[in-house]
C-alpha cells in the first residue's frame, strides 16, 4: 500500500471512529476507541479492498455498542 493510500485509509478510519463516538457520546471514549480498533484490525486482517474497512468497522462497532446495557462498562481487558 502506498503512503498516500495508507494516510487516506487512516483518515477514513479515524473519521468513522469519530462518527461512532459522537453517536454514542454517553459511552466512554476510550472504550469506543478500543472497540473500534479491535474491529478494524479484525477486518483489515481479512480485507482485500481497504476502502470498505472504515464503513464495515463503523457498522460493526455501532451494532456492538447498541447491544450494550447502559451505562457501558469500562475498557475491555484482553
Amino acid at each position: 500500500m502506498t503512503a498516500v493510500t495508507e494516510q487516506t485509509l487512516e483518515k477514513r478510519i479515524r473519521d468513522a471512529e469519530t462518527d461512532v463516538a459522537r453517536e454514542f457520546d454517553s459511552l466512554d471514549r476510550g472504550f469506543v476507541r478500543a472497540e473500534f480498533d479491535r474491529v478494524t484490525r479484525d477486518l483489515l486482517r481479512e480485507a482485500r479492498v481497504t476502502d470498505f474497512v472504515p464503513v464495515l468497522a463503523r457498522r460493526h462497532v455501532r451494532e456492538i455498542l447498541r447491544s450494550l446495557p447502559s451505562p457501558a462498562p469500562g475498557p475491555l481487558i484482553h
